[in-house]
């Protein structure tokens, strides 16, 4: 359903208490959204996790025709579960529900770095304008998980066992005692979580089945990653691929470790993160990794305690997980109609990085 500039009611999620929600950034956007004819803007506050969710539960066009998250992923993943509502029997009517334009101030903005917006945030706030005023939408995929004796839940970037579960665990807990969730800080607990892994690595059994229905037998993996995006995940300005053909216009795209261990399993890691895609590496890490496009189910079991995580936030120790592919789920304000994978050139998307936060802190634009 196309908007016309026209009348159109924008509602601002907010977290007060967000250190990388600036005033400056806010001074930015703010008006310029007011200065957009026919639009009228309200802002409102998060005061709690879960907050977002319970805000935008049930709204409707008839309330809102644009809903802004200011925030990271897991702030993008609260809007669209209480805006979806259950992800089990019946979905929401498309038609009735307000599209999403996300201002990317989290730590690292994997869905809306998809969508396309640019990494440095001024350049984000200022394309997220540009796109209200041209009213350009798209509808895109999104997942959907239930573990153990849950509620099936959305999810919009990627979901997983394994060590970036392990990680994002350990960080959150260092950051309930105070700690700031700095690179350094990341690092060490990777390498805690990768040590553990080489001591008794975990045991993740995975099935899948495509649009095609063309399925992924049994196979038992130390590492599972689900991702509804391409990239996967970001490291800075850097994308990190694992499924390059995966999009929001597709299924989850599956990347499986079958071994962690040794000099193949360090080779493998770093071939996760886009290090070495030469023949020889290639070669020598093909029976290691499973790679499982357009997935439209995938059921997860683990035989011990392993950390499971949706869009970047811990969700525990489930033993079975169930994943689904959801096409037109939602519709979203995006600088690109379909993008395009993005080729994994580190010099490239730091230039792209270096040029963004150039243009609109020295030149204005």
């Amino acid at each position: 359903m196309a908007l016309l500039l026209d009348n159109v009611h924008v509602l601002l999620i907010a977290n007060p208490e967000s250190t990388t929600q600036t005033q400056k950034l806010f001074r930015r956007v703010v008006p310029a959204l007011m200065a957009l004819d026919g639009v009228s803007l309200e802002a409102r506050f998060t005061h709690y996790g879960g907050h977002a969710e319970e805000m935008v539960a049930g709204l409707t066009v008839d309330d809102f025709d644009v809903i802004i998250p200011a925030g990271g992923d897991g702030t993008v993943n609260e809007v669209i579960n209480g805006l979806l509502g259950s992800a089990e029997g019946d979905f929401r009517n498309l038609e009735d529900l307000p599209a999403i334009a996300v201002l990317p101030t989290g730590s690292a903005n994997v869905f809306a770095r998809a969508l396309g917006y640019p990494t440095d945030p001024y350049a984000a706030a200022d394309a997220l304008v540009e796109l209200i005023r041209k009213n350009h939408t798209r509808t895109i995929t999104l997942g959907t998980w239930k573990g153990d004796d849950q509620g099936t839940r959305w999810f919009a970037v990627n979901a997983g066992f394994g060590i970036d579960a392990d990680v994002i665990a350990r960080v959150e807990r260092a950051r309930s005692f105070g700690f700031a969730a700095s690179p350094l800080l990341y690092l060490q607990v990777s390498l805690r979580a990768w040590v553990k892994t080489q001591i008794k690595p975990p045991k993740i059994t995975v099935e899948a089945v495509d649009s095609k229905g063309h399925k992924l037998q049994k196979e038992e993996v130390p590492m599972l990653l689900a991702s509804n995006t391409n990239p996967w995940t970001f490291l800075g300005p850097l994308p990190v691929v694992t499924n390059p053909q995966n999009s929001f216009d597709t299924g989850l795209g599956l990347f499986g470790l079958t071994s962690v261990r040794g000099f193949g399993g360090v080779a493998a890691m770093m071939h996760l993160i886009g290090v070495g895609h030469g023949r020889k590496l290639e070669k020598l890490i093909a029976k290691r990794t499973i790679a499982f496009d357009d997935a439209e189910k995938v059921t997860l079991t683990c035989d011990s305690d392993q950390r499971f995580q949706v869009d970047g936030e811990y969700e525990g120790k489930p033993t079975k997980v169930v994943l689904e592919s959801i096409t037109d789920a939602v519709r979203v304000y995006a600088p690109k109609t379909h993008p395009t994978p993005p080729i994994m050139n580190w010099a490239v998307h730091l230039f792209k990085h270096v040029r963004d936060f150039l243009r609109v802190r020295t030149f204005g634009i």
